[in-house]
């Protein structure tokens, strides 16, 4: 028989279940036991739905926002349980850690299947002036017409959409495919407003974050520059023509190959 590392973890998933259900037969018959009683098929549900999360991208582009609203739904409708179950009373830290795990899990899953697409030239690159409203599906962002980009940096990244259509804009660049999506922060100098270097982050982080143009199919940013004025102003503030640029995502998954 052969066995398959997937289907041993939920095996095991399976066995440490079935031992919590056993085991709660013999919690206390008082106000608490009760309450751990009633808990264990929201833990188990909770806890199935954050691991199914994490292979969220093995399954087809068009079944995955289905996948993520389910999921969502189960979420919240067992969190609402443990909270009936526990009112009154404070969640045990393990409840706490328990939920958050999987509103984490589903938060970093509507990235699940994200494609970045990268200029790897050896010179700055400008990013032509195209037509983004041929794309009206999945999750969008995409660098401003006209920005300059140096070598090396992500210009856009779609989750669930027409990505043959988005390197049919944008033939010169590349496929990525990050842990999740990453944005260029163009640092300005105080002083004079001179541009003198480029960060790339996760796009999850301390430092605001643009809009996307779509978001689950939804139009909601926009450009707000022609291409040949934005990529002027630009170079009139860079201290050079090409600026270094600082990679705050080593380690992120940065994996120059698809998963599948």
């Amino acid at each position: 028989m052969s066995f398959q590392p997937d289907a041993l973890t939920w095996t095991g998933l399976l066995a440490r279940w079935i031992e919590f259900a056993r085991s709660s037969v013999a919690l206390p018959n008082d106000a608490e036991g009760e309450r751990w009683r009633s808990s264990v098929a929201p833990i188990i549900t909770l806890q199935a739905v954050t691991f199914a999360l994490g292979d969220l991208d093995r399954l087809p582009a068009e079944e995955r926002p289905l996948a993520r609203d389910k999921a969502e739904m189960l979420i919240e409708q067992h969190v609402g349980q443990l909270e009936v179950i526990w009112r009154g009373v404070s969640l045990p830290p393990m409840l706490l850690e328990l939920v958050e795990d999987a509103r984490a899990q589903w938060r970093h899953a509507l990235y699940a299947g994200l494609v970045e697409l990268i200029w790897r030239g050896s010179e700055p690159w400008t990013v032509p002036a195209i037509d983004a409203g041929t794309l009206t599906r999945g999750t969008l962002a995409l660098m401003q017409p006209g920005t300059i980009v140096m070598p090396g940096e992500p210009v856009a990244w779609c989750v669930d959409g027409d990505l043959e259509t988005l390197e049919s804009l944008l033939p010169e660049l590349e496929r990525n495919y990050p842990d999740g999506p990453r944005q260029v922060y163009r640092q300005i100098r105080g002083e004079d407003g001179v541009i003198t270097h480029d960060q790339i982050r996760p796009l999850e982080t301390e430092l605001p974050a643009g809009l996307p143009l779509l978001e689950r199919g939804e139009r909601i940013g926009r450009f707000t520059l022609d291409a040949e004025s934005w990529r002027q102003q630009q170079r009139a503030a860079m201290a050079q023509p090409r600026i270094p640029v600082e990679d705050h995502t080593s380690g992120h998954g940065s994996a120059q190959q698809s998963p599948h």
